[in-house]
């Protein structure tokens, strides 16, 4: 999997600040309800962005006043990207890149946010761990496609779960979280038709 993000990026690179403020703009416009379930304001808190892709939800945390992001992902292109995109809005003092490995130990921080990864990973209860460890206190706000609701579809990517609802909360209880299912949006595409995204509230 970590070839496939390698050869294979979310987005980006930016080359300028209009370039990068397009793209935050046309995510919005996909998921016009990403950001009532999965928050971004978390002023004076360390977060950890695991999965950062292009750095758009550590972009946004850092423009809401986290006091420190870290941004971790297994693509060391999506961490230079985001890394520059950083640097561009004058922001990146307040980050650090993290270079994913499951057999280690992350920064302890009061919030995680994982948006559109562990459907993706060979070893989602490992990568859940890894979460429970670095959280301090607080929660973890993870996005994950609805099993539920969605069209079961395959895309070029090698690994594609759609746990339903109560299936992942009993993959989250495996790694020591409660779970709570707080909602589900849009976010089909020309490759991923009738899909929708569940999110939760992990502590």
């Amino acid at each position: 999997m970590t070839t496939f993000w390698q050869e294979h990026q979310v987005g980006g690179p930016y080359a300028t600040l209009e370039e990068s403020e397009a793209a935050l703009e046309a995510r919005n416009g996909l998921y016009p309800g990403l950001y009532d379930l999965m928050p971004v304001d978390y002023p004076a808190q360390k977060v950890l962005d695991y999965g950062c892709g292009p750095g758009h939800d550590t972009l946004l945390f850092l423009r809401f006043g986290a006091r420190k992001v870290y941004f971790a992902d297994v693509s060391w292109q999506a961490l230079q990207t985001t890394h520059e995109r950083l640097e561009m809005y004058g922001l990146r003092r307040r980050s650090t890149p993290l270079l994913l490995g499951l057999d280690e130990d992350l920064p302890l921080v009061e919030h995680v946010h994982c948006a559109g990864v562990l459907h993706h990973v060979d070893d989602p209860v490992s990568a859940l761990l890894q979460m429970r460890r670095a959280l301090k206190n607080g929660e973890a706000r993870v996005m994950v496609y609805d099993g539920d609701i969605s069209e079961h579809s395959q895309s070029d990517v090698p690994i594609t779960e759609w746990w339903t609802r109560k299936e992942f909360i009993v993959l989250a209880a495996e790694a020591g979280f409660k779970g709570e299912y707080v909602g589900s949006y849009a976010c089909s595409s020309t490759w991923r038709p009738d899909c929708h995204a569940a999110c939760y509230s992990l502590t």
